[in-house]
């Protein structure tokens, strides 16, 4: 069951189905490669291998085919949304409406709301309307995809914005200067940190968007029209508990272990570098045992939640695991430290140090004749404080060119700005963010699947699905602003997996409207649209 988000639950819902006891289940998930959403839930065929496997008395392997994937597992909701937009002259809005119906399946599905988090957020407004409808539909079942409410509701909301600033003759990037929100317009929470406005002003600086054409439809390079667009992202961030169990072992290892499964997102690159910090150990010393559900249970591999909720546990159990070690340190015979006071030794890059003595945790435990000692994550602390939001945010800046004669769209350049947070390992980070912005251009421009009057998929294999390649993606320039947000967590570091795709669609379309003057409000921009 390689596809597992989080195998403890997974685990539980196999159990369930097959009328087995869940000791009696154990799912295994330790490298995936790449999950969007789909695979959060477990469905029929992991409990079909499971009863064949109980009903045969050996291994079975089942492996779903690539239109068996599309069709037998979640999609992306199909969606209309209808976004009204009343502001001043000078660009202040007045009025926010967004309203959206979404294909909700009779078998079930994840229910599409993509204003709350998108129209909900983003801009102060004195009248906010959110609409959202479920429609029920005999299709395929849906689920969550990367930004599952997000993306779709940033690309309404940012194109609308768009349209609103080029009416009022404005730059967008002002405009959204002019409404920037400091409290949730739909809740009135303040946020635990928000630094939007400091991602567009360090973008634009970065794109050069102060040379942009003014004039949609009239930068002309031979046969290529040019465009400029930007969009504003936002994803909210999750501090749900999680626990993690960490080891001292006398070969000198740190051994961290939780049930996260690791999507090929780094989650076990950034597990060692927090333990590694954490505890002053090199990282080579650090060994990360995820995606098993006999593992304490980690967070789950879902909603960007993974570095969130681990770092700070992680940083938890490390604190622990030193007092245990501390303690062990006093009352192990033949320890330097037996009998001392523990409040006198103190401990610095794995080892405890009291006056002239130090030892290594690896030699006090030889010492101790045991091989290891450990600490789980203590008990979660209070819940943070309920008038707080937190959100990560950013800014994409996109240049197209459009083909005068043939409509064909590409991407030229793109830069995008975050706020995240502490960013706890830069190399998986960027990889996400530009991972994201990868998986909103080929939204923008490729993705797309409709239902055929039979009932099935038009494009069942990656042949006729397209999505981009690297011919597509132009360099992509990713940064984000440092500091650390410890008003949401100790660690201070906000999930950021998602963030990249939500509004990079809609800086595409910005866009190709700037180039062209032809405003798409349907995804994918097709060569038929810009045809005129």
């Amino acid at each position: 069951m390689p596809a597992a988000r989080s195998p403890p639950l997974y685990a539980a819902t196999v159990a369930a189905r097959v009328g087995a006891t869940p000791d009696r289940v154990r799912v295994i998930s330790t490298f995936v490669g790449g999950g969007f959403g789909a695979r959060v839930p477990a469905w029929s065929e992991a409990a079909l291998a499971a009863v064949a496997a109980r009903e045969l008395g050996r291994p079975v392997r089942l492996t779903l085919t690539r239109e068996q994937s599309m069709i037998l597992t979640g999609h992306r909701p199909a969606l209309t949304q209808r976004v009204r937009l009343g502001a001043d002259r000078d660009g202040t809005l007045t009025a926010v409406s967004h309203q959206s119906a979404a294909e909700m399946p009779a078998v079930g599905g994840w229910p599409l709301t993509p204003a709350t988090e998108t129209t909900g957020v983003l801009y102060r407004t004195r009248n906010l309307a959110i609409d959202q409808r479920l429609v029920p539909m005999d299709t395929p079942a849906t689920w969550a995809m990367r930004g599952p409410n997000e993306a779709p509701g940033a690309f309404a909301l940012e194109t609308a914005m768009d349209e609103l600033a080029v009416t009022l003759g404005m730059d967008p990037i002002e405009l959204r200067l002019r409404n920037e929100a400091t409290t949730v317009p739909a809740t009135g929470q303040t946020w635990t940190s928000r630094r939007l406005a400091d991602c567009y002003r360090a973008g634009a600086e970065r794109f050069g968007w102060a040379g942009r054409n003014r004039v949609p439809g009239t930068r002309v390079e031979g046969d290529w029209l040019i465009g400029t667009g930007m969009a504003s992202a936002v994803y909210p961030a999750h501090a749900d508990p999680g626990a993690v169990r960490m080891q001292l072992r006398d070969t000198g290892q740190v051994v961290v272990s939780a049930s996260t499964p690791d999507l090929g997102t780094g989650t076990y690159t950034m597990v060692s570098i927090v333990a590694s910090d954490a505890l002053g150990v090199p990282i080579d010393r650090v060994v990360a045992e995820l995606g098993d559900s006999s593992l304490p249970l980690g967070a789950p591999a879902v909603g960007s939640r993974a570095a969130g909720i681990l770092a700070p546990a992680i940083r938890s159990a490390a604190r622990a695991l030193i007092t245990t070690l501390t303690d062990l340190a006093v009352r192990t015979a033949g320890s330097p430290f037996e009998g001392r006071d523990p409040a006198g030794l103190a401990y610095r890059q794995g080892r405890i140090e009291g006056g002239a003595d130090s030892a290594s945790f690896a030699e006090l435990l030889e010492v101790a004749h045991r091989p290891a000692v450990e600490a789980m994550t203590p008990p979660p602390p209070a819940p943070p404080d309920s008038n707080l939001a937190a959100h990560g945010f950013g800014a994409h800046f996109c240049e197209v060119r459009v083909h005068r004669h043939t409509g064909e769209p590409r991407i030229n350049r793109f830069t995008s700005v975050f706020d995240v947070g502490r960013v706890l390992s830069a190399r998986t980070a960027r990889s996400q963010l530009v991972g994201g912005i990868v998986f909103g251009i080929g939204g923008a421009l490729l993705e797309t699947n409709p239902i055929e009057e039979n009932g099935r998929f038009a494009a069942g294999n990656l042949g006729d699905y397209l999505v981009a390649v690297n011919a597509d993606i132009p360099p992509i320039d990713v940064t984000w602003l440092d500091y650390t947000d410890t008003a949401f967590s100790p660690a201070g570091a906000r999930g950021l997996g998602e963030l990249g795709t939500v509004g990079s669609a809609a800086a595409v379309a910005n866009a190709v409207f700037d180039a062209t003057g032809i405003r798409v409000r349907d995804l994918p921009v097709t060569l038929d649209a810009l045809i005129r």
